[in-house]
């Protein structure tokens, strides 16, 4: 099942037990796109309880730290509701900012979707 947001800013579907959502857009820069996402993202994990999430990247080229902290804070947010977060398909640009910006250690990155699911599914 997939499901559209408002603006197109994420694809989300339900494969098993994992939700995975695609952002759609290559630049995640302005304020109410990332507030969108945000609001998107923490209403699977309260709303919908989504447990075991995938982030995919594939369509990401760069995004702000802003992006970054709302990010954090998902995967914050899931651990505490005893779930998974994890990212696939990052761009090599992007990740230099992942690492950069010292993304926490608990956040996964899988080259792929199919690793990433593999994973969570495992």
């Amino acid at each position: 099942m997939t499901t559209r947001t408002s603006g197109d800013l994420l694809d989300v579907e339900t494969i098993g037990t994992v939700t995975v959502a695609h952002f759609r857009q290559r630049t995640i820069l302005a304020f109410d796109a990332i507030e969108a996402v945000g609001d998107r993202l923490r209403g699977m994990i309260r709303d919908q309880g989504a447990r075991k999430v995938i982030l995919n990247f594939s369509r990401v080229e760069s995004l702000t730290t802003s992006m970054l902290g709302k990010l954090v804070s998902l995967s914050h947010e899931i651990d505490a509701a005893g779930g998974r977060l994890v990212f696939c398909q990052v761009d090599p640009f992007l990740r230099q900012i992942f690492d950069i910006c010292h993304l926490p250690r608990e956040i996964t990155i899988y080259p792929d979707q199919k690793t990433a699911l593999a994973a969570l599914e495992g």
